[in-house]
């Protein structure tokens, strides 16, 4: 445990360690809000969990700083290979195949503590791996903030359909080297304070245009919304924020500045709708691909409807009973025979 570099005084890190691949050990990072500058964690509230997206790292304090004030106990987590948790020689974000998080993400819950499942606020692409563990974990976790989360591919099941199989082949043949070319620095140029934005964090951890996108983490990706949409309904609370509108383009626009320019909006709410019974689905309008990291306005809308959803919808916490075994949680470390896990829901 140590004093967080990225976030300075009042939070702390906890190095996870999670084996070893053929590119050598693997750590995950769990980021800790000191509840020291503000009062105790209300009853009733539940901790709050931070995932980040692809290409990203946990860096908004701001939004943390606001959670803790209003009584929630507030972490983060970077995942394997990014962020914190990136060490040298490794292919950023490669991943085989997204369950493979359920080792860092059991991790962290049972240092948060298994009698208090927390709600998960997560984004992107970090949307989806939590949706999966949600589906897979069940009373694990309060409920689910999702900011503009991957769900689907971006014109829908068909096309996600299409390319399953040519991205499987692809990603057997190149596994970590890029299938995608480096994208557009729309998001940077549009909240970065080196391009005119409002926020500061780290380029290297968070590249303007992301790290080379592996080919073994696009196919792990279609294949984990592939398996969501097979799965069954949550039962627990699930808030899903977005943009009110998608620019996507080669060139930027002044329009992307108030936009999703990563992910189709539409395609988004009708993936998040299917996710169960007890869904909240609420378009901002003004608001970037990371709501969180949009213009003044939007991030107050977001931030009210979160702090309104967190108090009415997760105000009562369900708890684990003492006989659940800390395996529910998901395995300390994966294995390290680099075989794909063999879970097909």
């Amino acid at each position: 445990m140590s004093t967080d570099p990225l976030l300075g005084e009042g939070y702390e890190t906890y190095r996870i360690d999670l084996g070893s691949d053929d590119e050598g050990p693997l750590v995950g990072t769990l980021i800790h809000r000191e509840p020291g500058s503000s009062p105790e964690a209300v009853a009733g509230r539940p901790p709050i969990l931070l995932m980040h997206g692809w290409s990203d790292y946990i860096l908004d304090r701001e939004l943390m700083e606001h959670l803790g004030h209003r009584g929630h106990d507030v972490w983060g987590l970077d995942l394997r290979k990014h962020g914190r948790s990136l060490l040298p020689g490794q292919t950023a974000t490669a991943i085989d195949h997204l369950s493979r998080y359920d080792a860092e993400i059991g991790a962290a819950l049972r240092l948060i503590g298994r009698d208090r499942p927390p709600v998960l606020l997560a984004h992107s692409t970090g949307g989806l791996t939590a949706t999966l563990w949600a589906q897979r974990n069940p009373g694990t976790v309060a409920g689910l903030a999702l900011n503009s989360p991957w769900l689907e591919m971006h014109l829908g099941p068909v096309t996600r359909a299409l390319a399953r199989v040519p991205v499987r082949l692809l990603a057997e043949r190149l596994r970590r080297r890029p299938i995608l070319p480096v994208g557009s620095a729309h998001v940077a140029r549009a909240s970065h304070r080196d391009f005119g934005g409002a926020y500061d964090y780290d380029l290297a951890l968070k590249p303007p245009g992301g790290h080379p996108f592996p080919a073994v983490t696009l196919n792990a990706i279609i294949d984990g919304q592939r398996r969501l949409a097979a799965a069954g309904p949550l039962t627990i609370p699930v808030l899903v924020l977005h943009s009110d509108r998608t620019r996507i383009g080669h060139r930027f626009s002044e329009q992307m500045r108030r936009s999703d320019s990563v992910l189709n909006v539409r395609t988004l709410a009708a993936a998040a709708a299917a996710l169960g019974p007890q869904v909240q689905i609420d378009a901002v309008p003004g608001a970037r691909h990371d709501v969180f990291l949009s213009d003044a306005d939007a991030r107050s809308w977001a931030t009210e409807i979160l702090d309104d959803w967190l108090e009415t919808s997760c105000r009562v916490m369900p708890t684990m009973k003492e006989s659940d075994r800390a395996e529910d949680l998901g395995p300390p470390a994966p294995g390290t025979s680099g075989k794909e896990p063999t879970d097909d829901r």
